[in-house]
């Protein structure tokens, strides 16, 4: 356990022990990558060992339902379905708590691109959690409120990846009739430090402030970077290869050490509900329209099971089989492999500046992105951006 070991592969950062705390004397510090971990007060612990116990890395639950029931899905509306990264079958859970009073609780990205984690209460606020966000997201003290909420039987959905679910399930150490859970299918994390540089480079290279920011371009069903800024058109990096962000995260390099290692990653799975990318989906189910996403959804529990037949009536979906799922979506059973870089890049980053390593270690070879954009220029949709990247790279 990390409190006693201070092995950084051991920490997920999910909050359990600093809010089971009783004398409150844990706080999360951020480590010199950006990541947070516990510190005790060892003046005030009363060496009651709480925070042992309920540490999900050391004592993680794995009891869960083995055989899934798995569908690949996307929402009706259409509207919906387009600002959504894959599919919006969130959007139809959420829609049902939020139609019965309760909250809702995700991940959003502040106007200072800062990713934590808040709750919402009305449908005119879920645009705030929606969309993917490629960075861990700060929890603050949203355990304490959720605990809170269902403490008043207020309906309480939570989503985010399996080491908060698991996090927040310890943390509250009971079962809640009216709490719902999803985890999301993880590649891993990488810090708000990085993601900070990454947007303080792009306003350096492009000479305007960042003004919004998405790790998915929902114009198409693919992990590309769009990037708004004051005072000149978007950037739109039609391949996530050509984001040194995205680059990074795709290739592992950047991900905090316990995803590396992360118990979570397999079956049975930690929420009621499992979401993710239907990768593949046009390979392996006949008929079905791909192009604006489509959702993987696994019915974990009883609970998990009852909110997807409520959500699946504003829902196009049909069964799947798990095992086509997880040949293009290997994050449902095992972890990220971790790639050598990884032990020294935010050392690198630190010594060299992000501007250097996002222009060599976050990047193909030349002769990749040239590949990339010729087959950019023979799509018409994506042509004027590769046009424009050739244009800045001059090759």
């Amino acid at each position: 356990m990390y409190l006693l070991t201070k092995d950084k592969t051991q920490c997920s950062g999910c909050t359990a022990c600093q809010h089971v705390c009783p004398k409150s004397c844990i706080t999360m510090q951020t480590d010199d990558e950006g990541f947070d971990y516990p510190e005790i007060d060892a003046q005030n612990c009363i060496n009651c060992h709480a925070c042992e116990r309920v540490c999900p890395m050391a004592n993680p639950d794995l009891t869960g339902c083995s055989e899934p029931e798995s569908y690949a899905t996307f929402i009706s509306d259409l509207s919906q379905r387009r600002t959504s990264s894959s599919g919006g079958a969130f959007c139809a859970i959420a829609s049902i708590v939020l139609d019965k009073g309760g909250i809702v609780v995700g991940s959003t990205m502040d106007k200072d691109f800062q990713v934590h984690h808040i709750a919402i209460r009305y449908a005119d606020e879920l645009h705030l959690l929606k969309g993917s966000k490629y960075v861990q997201s700060r929890l603050g003290n949203i355990f304490d409120i959720i605990k809170r909420e269902l403490q008043t039987g207020r309906w309480c959905y939570f989503v985010g990846t399996g080491c908060q679910v698991a996090g927040l399930k310890a943390f509250l150490n009971r079962d809640y009739p009216n709490l719902i859970t999803s985890d999301l299918v993880c590649h891993g994390a990488p810090s708000q430090k990085l993601f900070d540089a990454h947007i303080a480079y792009l306003q350096e290279r492009y000479h305007h402030k960042v003004v919004t920011y998405d790790f998915r371009d929902n114009s198409r069903w693919s992990v590309s970077e769009k990037v708004g800024f004051e005072g000149r058109k978007p950037l739109i990096n039609g391949n996530y290869k050509l984001s040194p962000y995205l680059y990074s995260f795709m290739h592992a390099m950047t991900y905090r050490p316990s995803c590396y290692v992360c118990p979570f990653a397999t079956i049975p799975r930690q929420g009621d509900i499992t979401l993710a990318d239907c990768w593949g989906a046009k390979r392996f189910i006949k008929g079905m329209q791909t192009a604006y996403g489509v959702s993987l959804l696994l019915t974990n529990t009883n609970k998990g099971r009852k909110a997807w037949t409520m959500a699946s009536e504003s829902c196009e979906w049909q069964d799947v089989d798990i095992t086509d799922c997880i040949a293009f979506n290997g994050n449902l059973v095992h972890a990220t492999n971790k790639p050598p870089q990884r032990d020294n890049i935010y050392k690198d980053i630190e010594q060299r500046g992000y501007k250097a390593v996002a222009e060599s270690t976050f990047r193909p070879t030349i002769y990749y992105l040239k590949r990339v954009t010729n087959a950019m220029k023979n799509n018409p949709v994506t042509r004027p951006i590769a046009w424009l990247w050739i244009k800045a790279k001059g090759f």
